[in-house]
């Protein structure tokens, strides 16, 4: 699915989404209303595009990715042990451990070309 939202409303609007209301499923409406739950978390113009792209359905929106992204994140820019880490992401140390092992090229590559 993260796949197809990249596609549909580019990689760093499918980050924001699935940091913002990531591991939840959110009706998509055909227009999008200025108090929507999209609107606030994308703008009006991307909240547009994912209406225009999925409007009328339920969307399941991953979590994982951005998680995934953000332990390696912490990682690089910040001094926090894996200890902290882990309670900032929610997985626990070994967790942390196996994702920091794991080759960086899984689906935290829909987010290589994000800017920070």
């Amino acid at each position: 699915m993260m796949a197809e939202l990249v596609d549909a409303i580019g990689a760093d609007a499918a980050y924001l989404l699935a940091r913002k209301l990531g591991g939840t499923t959110i009706y998509v409406p055909r227009r999008v209303g200025d108090h929507h739950p999209l609107r606030i978390a994308l703008g009006l113009e991307i909240a547009a595009k994912l209406s225009a792209w999925y409007g009328g359905g339920r969307l399941s929106i991953p979590k994982q990715p951005e998680r995934r992204a953000r332990v390696r994140e912490l990682r690089r820019v910040s001094s926090l042990t894996v200890a902290g880490i882990a309670l900032e992401t929610g997985y626990s140390e070994r967790q942390v451990y196996r994702l920091l092992r794991e080759p960086d090229d899984r689906q935290q590559d829909l987010f290589a070309d994000r800017q920070t």
